[in-house]
């Protein structure tokens, strides 16, 4: 395990994938991109209703679902974090992530489909139409990501004690019972790893090993409140909610970076955005 920053901190491909690890755990979102998969393969768009059976459809058309989503988020986050920063104007970001998301895109329908048949013909769709239907796709996606999460914060917004933040005063919670005694300080954050539970204080952080809604159950007394399905994070120890690469994290006084799910993302706006 890393230290006191080192499992919520991360490079924006980091970020990328932990998101990727939430979605494909979600049940709604399987689920979505079954049904997608399950009607494309049932209808059998661009000449594979009639080059494949209906078993061969629903696996190639669930396979290219499934994995275009990963590849895509992958690509089109690594791109803005590297061409287009927040304060980009709004069409550059969505070139920017969509161009990103298209060519991992294109490349996994490409290699999918090699995989499928054995004269790509078939299709009747040339690679150049074919990067067209996926750059169009890309574009759409990154455009109703944009809508569904705005830039509405600046960069960081700050804390300056007047807000939310500081309605609660802090007590010892029971969790702290748990830990070693030089470890017990205010709480800044837990964060979910497997059957542990990570719990960073001001002293550093420690394992527990308990399920992560006992944890959070345990830190009754303290004004916190849960960002995501793996992190929750004392209202004291924040100093700025931002939107890096276009998703929203919290950002600690001690300088960890824990992610905001969308799920989450308006109780936390409430919480912690200063009226």
């Amino acid at each position: 395990m890393t230290g006191e920053n080192g499992f919520v901190n991360g490079t924006p491909l980091q970020l990328t994938l932990r998101e990727l690890r939430a979605v494909y755990a979600n049940p709604i979102s399987l689920s979505i991109m079954a049904c997608v998969g399950a009607i494309a393969g049932i209808t059998g768009p661009f000449g594979t209703f009639s080059a494949l059976s209906l078993g061969a459809r629903l696996a190639y058309w669930l396979a290219i679902v499934f994995l275009t989503f990963g590849a895509g988020m992958v690509g089109g986050t690594l791109s803005e974090a590297l061409f287009a920063r927040l304060t980009s104007p709004l069409l550059w970001r969505l070139a920017v992530g969509g161009i990103g998301a298209s060519v991992p895109v294109t490349g996994t329908v490409v290699l999918i489909s090699a995989l499928a048949f054995p004269d790509l013909s078939v299709t009747g769709i040339s690679l150049g139409m074919l990067y067209g239907y996926c750059l169009a796709i890309s574009l759409a996606l990154m455009a109703i990501l944009e809508i569904a999460n705005p830039p509405n914060t600046p960069g960081v917004l700050p804390f300056d004690g007047s807000g939310p933040s500081q309605e609660i005063p802090n007590t010892d919670p029971k969790l702290l019972d748990r830990l070693p005694k030089n470890a017990r300080a205010p709480l800044s954050h837990l964060s979910m790893a497997d059957h542990y539970v990570e719990v960073h204080t001001e002293r550093g952080m420690s394992l527990v090993l308990m399920r992560f809604s006992d944890a959070m159950a345990e830190t009754d007394g303290v004004a916190g409140l849960q960002i995501h399905r793996s992190h929750w994070v004392s209202k004291a120890a924040v100093s700025g909610l931002e939107r890096v690469d276009g998703r929203f994290v919290v950002r600690t006084r001690s300088g960890a970076t824990l992610p905001v799910s969308r799920s989450f993302l308006s109780s936390v706006r409430a919480a912690l955005i200063p009226k």
